[in-house]
């Protein structure tokens, strides 16, 4: 019998506490790795030559072109539209599945990369919160893998308080780029 994550989490949770309470002293870097969420760096990314080029067939167009738009201030990966004389970097579409946990998901794959969002659970969240997993998963295409502060664009969690790049994620995001 398989435990729901959800479980898993408050029983890790409530172990910790049970420790707290008999005076054991949990480090942090112990207590963040509670909530699944680790430093991961990615080796690939939807870049090429300082650049994503995309194409979308999704019904949150509005949504990623804001999402975009708060990415390419940054300046140093320019995220634009293919055209006929570029070379396709990533696709962005819909799907529907109620069989899986994630709003969005990034894929690499050898020829275009993939963002999908995920309708089923997408089709409940306000735009702010859509803008936010569309900008999280082009945190991915840039390079971003997930880390563990919370209040990051790129945390592990479906956080829909975080609606755009935060200070930790344009800090990342530099590290990376420049």
């Amino acid at each position: 019998m398989t435990v729901p994550r959800a479980q898993k989490r408050i029983g890790k949770v409530l172990a910790v506490l049970g420790l707290a309470a008999a005076g054991i002293v949990v480090p942090a870097t112990q207590a963040l790795a509670i909530d699944g969420c680790s430093n991961e760096g990615l080796k690939s990314g939807s870049v090429d030559d300082h650049e994503i080029r995309y194409t979308q067939s999704t019904r949150y167009s509005r949504e990623f072109f804001q999402a975009r738009d708060q990415w390419n201030p940054l300046g140093r990966v320019k995220i634009a539209a293919d055209t006929g004389s570029t070379i396709n970097d990533l696709h962005v579409s819909d799907v529907n599945k109620s069989t899986v946990t994630w709003s969005g998901r990034w894929e690499a794959s050898a020829g275009q990369d993939d963002i999908y969002l995920n309708g089923h659970f997408l089709g409940g969240y306000t735009y702010p919160e859509v803008r936010g997993v569309i900008s999280h998963e082009l945190g991915h295409a840039l390079r971003l893998g997930h880390f563990d502060n919370r209040n990051a664009l790129m945390h592990c969690s479906d956080n829909r308080n975080v609606t755009g790049p935060q200070t930790a994620d344009v800090n990342k995001y530099h590290s990376i780029w420049g």
